[in-house]
Formats: structure tokens, C-alpha cells, sequence
């Protein structure tokens, strides 16, 4: 008889069994949104990076050519086109701008990630403001935007780098332009 004491002393119960689940599906959940949140503010925090990269490289494309590049918008015609996405890369590759920097870490992941190696893959996520080919134009007003994130992915909506190096979110921007008037 002392066997089987000792038998069913080391043994767990159901109870406990199915409370050592329930503790450890509780910890998953709790851990699940932790990591949606770390990634979410990891991706923005990339997005911000690729940004301020953009608006360096820009600056030094203007000081360097005198002008704004000077990228045609009517190149943007279907989300398939390569022409506008291209012609930015090419612009501002001298730079160090590499195509990885034109996608929204967020954007990326949202689509699946796409191979962005294959040339019916490339596209850019910020889309520049077209400016004409005079020297100063870029830079005439401080909150003129520079680059627009084309998806709203982030809290607070679509990142905007002002041409005075200010990265804002728009809904930022919208209660910016509301004080203003």
C-alpha cells in the first residue's frame, strides 16, 4: 500500500494539469501582444530612419545639382508601373540611398513580403512632392512636405518630412495646418 501512495503523490491531477495550461495560455496571449507592439514600434522607428535618410540624401542631391529631382508624377499612372519608383532609386542612389530605404517596413510586411529583388516588384513607399527646377523651391516653405508615406500603417497615419527636416505623423500635420489658420 505505501506504493501506491508514493505513486499518486508524484503524479500530477488533471486539475492541476489543465491549471498549468490555462497559466501558460494566459502568458502566451499576454506575450503575443507585447510582441505585436514591440514590432509595430520597431517597424515605425525604420520607417522614421528611412525617412530622415531620404531627406539627407534630397538635401544633398539639391545642394549638389542646384535643383529638386526632377521625376516626372505622370509616371505614376498604375500601382505596376516601375518608371516613377526607378527614377526615384536611380535619383538618389548616388547618395546612398539603396532601394530598401523607398519601403515601409510595415507596408513590406502587410504585403507578404515581396521579393523586392525582382524588377515587377519595385515600387517606393514615400512619394516625393514634385517641385520645379529652380534652385530654391524646395526649401521656401518650412512645412512644405518633402516625402509622404503612401500607406497609413503607423498610429497617427502617413509619416511626412517637412522640408526643414521635421518628421511628423499626419495627424500631427492636420492639427499643425488647424493652428495655423
Amino acid at each position: 500500500m505505501p506504493r501506491l501512495s508514493q505513486r499518486s503523490a508524484a503524479a500530477f491531477t488533471l486539475l492541476e494539469l489543465m491549471t498549468v495550461i490555462t497559466v501558460m495560455l494566459i502568458l502566451a496571449a499576454m506575450f503575443m501582444g507585447v510582441w505585436s507592439s514591440m514590432r509595430n514600434r520597431a517597424e515605425l522607428a525604420a520607417c522614421s530612419t528611412n525617412m530622415k535618410s531620404l531627406y539627407t540624401a534630397a538635401a544633398a542631391y539639391v545642394q549638389q545639382n542646384g535643383q529638386w529631382p526632377q521625376v516626372a508624377t505622370n509616371t505614376l499612372t498604375t500601382p505596376n508601373d516601375t518608371l516613377y519608383p526607378n527614377a526615384w532609386i536611380n535619383a538618389l542612389a548616388p547618395f546612398g540611398i539603396a532601394q530598401k530605404n523607398w519601403l515601409c517596413p510595415s507596408v513590406q510586411r502587410e504585403m507578404g513580403n515581396p521579393d523586392m529583388t525582382k524588377s515587377e516588384n519595385v515600387r517606393v513607399d514615400y512619394l516625393a512632392t514634385p517641385f520645379d527646377n529652380k534652385p530654391g523651391t524646395p526649401f521656401l516653405w518650412p512645412h512644405q512636405p518633402w516625402f509622404i508615406e503612401r500607406g497609413s500603417v503607423h498610429p497617427g497615419g502617413n509619416l511626412i518630412i517637412w522640408s526643414n527636416g521635421q518628421l511628423v505623423t499626419m495627424q500631427e500635420a492636420l492639427q499643425f495646418v488647424g493652428q495655423a489658420q
